[in-house]
């Protein structure tokens, strides 16, 4: 599904690393609670950043649509969905660009039939405790890729992601 794609194992149960290249994000910004993302308030973030992204020139590659919660409490979270865009590339006012660095995270494919996603992450962090990394909230708290054609009105199928140190710093 993505050219940033890099698989470095496993840790087991359908739980991969994977790491992400250098790159830059293009999107929009939500802050709300947790109720009002159940309730569907960042879809219309998610048909923003697809109409930006199917007005581009990207030759046969096309980004993922990604999704990252910037930050977390239990009052709520920032959310970014955006996509990735080359250096210099001119975004739309109103867009936000974010620089991220290379990063490793640990990941697993979320299918509709797979059920709650909160739970899905729950084992993901599970895993990561067990193989004796960190979860490195440093930068973001999760990230997400979704399908460039992803239509939130549908049950989801994305790829769920955690920041991961490893003990060694590396």
């Amino acid at each position: 599904m993505c050219a940033l794609c890099d698989e470095l194992g496993g840790l087991g149960d359908g739980v991969g690393l994977s790491d992400r290249p250098s790159h830059r994000l293009a999107g929009f910004v939500w802050e709300g609670s947790h109720a009002e993302a159940a309730n569907e308030a960042i879809h219309p973030l998610f048909a923003r950043v697809r109409a930006f992204a199917d007005g581009r020139e990207s030759g046969l590659w096309r980004s993922p649509i990604v999704g990252l919660s910037l930050d977390e409490s239990a009052d709520g979270f920032r959310y970014l969905v955006a996509v990735a865009v080359e250096p210099g590339e001119t975004v739309p006012a109103g867009m936000t660009v974010m620089d991220m660095p290379e990063m490793t995270f640990a990941s697993i494919w979320h299918l509709p039939e797979d059920g709650d996603v909160a739970a899905h992450y729950d084992r993901i962090a599970g895993m990561v405790r067990d193989a004796g990394l960190a979860w490195d909230r440093s930068r973001l708290h999760r990230r997400e890729e979704y399908p460039p054609d992803f239509d939130p009105s549908q049950p989801p199928s994305l790829r769920l992601m955690l920041p991961v140190a490893r003990p060694d710093g590396a």
